[in-house]
């Protein structure tokens, strides 16, 4: 393993995984993500957010992941964050910028992948990505809607997210 992937599984460690283990069923392993209608009026953003610029708000409320391109919504994804109740394992509110991004697969913890991951808090090791698999593809945990990860974002359309998403963009948690 190179240095760089060493760096992402660190950062990675137990990101991917719930704190408690939820099994997938088949409904939410068939269910899809539908995004908002494009051009919905989005919410008042932070002032550091330029009028024009394109970013991506995380709603910790909904439990969702919205692309913005100035003040218009152009999709939102369901997704889940992370357990509200432990500290340790919320999702940081605030403001971030895209530290990085990588197409994947990447083994998080043993046996456990994800891909689509995009970087906003290396320090604490936070980044978007998709919901956890095998080595094979498999998803291991499709629960999206309701807080279950270590502190990341999952998002079922991450492929979405990953292909908006670039190098310095603005992402807002709150």
């Amino acid at each position: 393993m190179n240095a760089r992937g060493l760096l992402l599984m660190l950062l990675l460690a137990g990101c991917a995984q719930s704190p408690r283990q939820i099994m997938p069923t088949v409904d939410s392993l068939n269910s899809k993500s539908s995004p908002v209608p494009p051009g919905q009026p989005s919410v008042q953003p932070p002032s550091q957010i330029g009028r024009s610029e394109s970013w991506i708000e995380v709603d910790l409320e909904k439990q969702t992941v919205a692309l913005h391109e100035g003040k218009l919504i152009l999709a939102e994804y369901q997704a889940a964050s992370g357990v509200t109740s432990d500290p340790k394992y919320a999702t940081p509110p605030g403001l971030y910028r895209v530290e990085s991004k990588d197409k994947g697969p990447v083994e998080s913890v043993p046996g456990v992948y994800v891909s689509d991951l995009i970087m906003f808090d290396t320090k604490n090791g936070n980044g978007i990505h998709s919901r956890p698999m095998d080595a094979e593809g498999n998803v291991l945990d499709a629960t999206l809607g309701t807080p279950v990860t270590a502190g990341c974002v999952r998002v079922g359309e991450s492929a979405r997210v990953f292909e908006f998403a670039q190098i310095g963009m603005w992402v807002w948690i709150h």
